[in-house]
């Protein structure tokens, strides 16, 4: 999929697509090396062995070069700052389905609703451009912020793998989202209102 002129607005947020002048930011790699950062994020791998540029460049250029792979980077309208990262993996073109991942890196950004008002922004996106039928979303059980944010925007719990990921020497549950066009939350001042509440 051609990506170059997409641009998605949010209320506080907007996505463009991820460029090599996010790739070789020097916060960008920062986050990936942070633990506060992707300690919830299921990266065991960045945890045990933070990853060097050229490995992180492999992965994003994968992405680049998959079809069924779209990632963005998400920044701040405040102040234009690039601040995480949205991927929508694994698209499912006859199925119509996507899945949604986000991480914000920028951990005095926290608390702001970036990632409610990115998620909300991407998931019109996809349902009204993309033309996708259902988004899924997962999140590990104990990042509450996350549950609340993917909640707050009108994803339902569609199941858990109980004590599946491993966090800090034991098992915590995995919780996986879904959600059809009609279940979002599609207003606009909805969005800001719930983006304005606590967490994500």
């Amino acid at each position: 999929m051609d990506m170059a002129d997409i641009k998605i607005d949010g209320q506080v947020s907007y996505l463009e697509p991820f460029a090599e002048r996010h790739l070789v930011a020097p916060a960008y790699l920062g986050w990936l090396h942070d633990y506060e950062v992707i300690k919830t994020l299921n990266l065991l791998d960045y945890v045990e062995s933070p990853p060097s540029l050229e490995a992180v460049r492999r992965y994003c250029e994968g992405l680049w070069a998959s079809r069924n792979d779209m990632l963005f980077a998400l920044h701040d309208r405040s102040d234009d700052a690039f601040v995480g990262t949205v991927r929508v993996g694994h698209i499912d073109w006859r199925a119509k389905t996507g899945d949604i991942g986000i991480m914000i890196g920028a951990r005095e950004r926290w608390g702001r609703g970036l990632a409610t008002d990115a998620i909300g922004a991407l998931a019109r996106y996809l349902f009204d451009d993309v033309c996708l039928r259902k988004l899924t979303a997962g999140a590990m059980a104990n990042n509450p912020a996350m549950l609340r944010t993917f909640e707050r925007l009108g994803f339902r719990r569609e199941g858990v793998l109980r004590r599946h990921d491993l966090f800090e020497g034991d098992y915590v549950d995995h919780v996986y989202f879904g959600c059809f066009e009609n279940e979002l939350v599609t207003e606009r001042r909805d969005v800001a209102a719930a983006a304005a509440g606590t967490g994500g």
